[in-house]
């Protein structure tokens, strides 16, 4: 996997859970996520990196490095809500 595909979602994980001392290893639930954060979590990844990931991806896999093949094979964002999609 992509050690810069790791990166910026540490990166993301910081700016969600405002602690810049979190690393690739970081669990979020342990550093206080909760399923808003998670919510969060999902929009900075549509924002920054333009992939559309599943919220349960980021409970299943709740590192950046446990995220990153996940968002790796997730698909481009289109900007769409589910809701419109359908």
């Amino acid at each position: 996997m992509s050690g810069d595909l790791t990166a910026r979602l540490v990166t993301i994980w910081q700016t969600a859970l405002k602690n810049d001392t979190l690393d690739a290893d970081s669990d979020f639930v342990e550093f206080g996520g909760t399923s808003l954060t998670a919510v969060r979590i999902r929009a900075l990844i549509r924002a920054e990196l333009g992939k559309d990931v599943d919220l349960l991806d980021i409970l299943d896999y709740p590192t950046p490095s446990g995220l990153a093949p996940a968002v790796a094979e997730a698909p481009d964002w289109t900007g769409e809500d589910e809701q419109s999609a359908a």
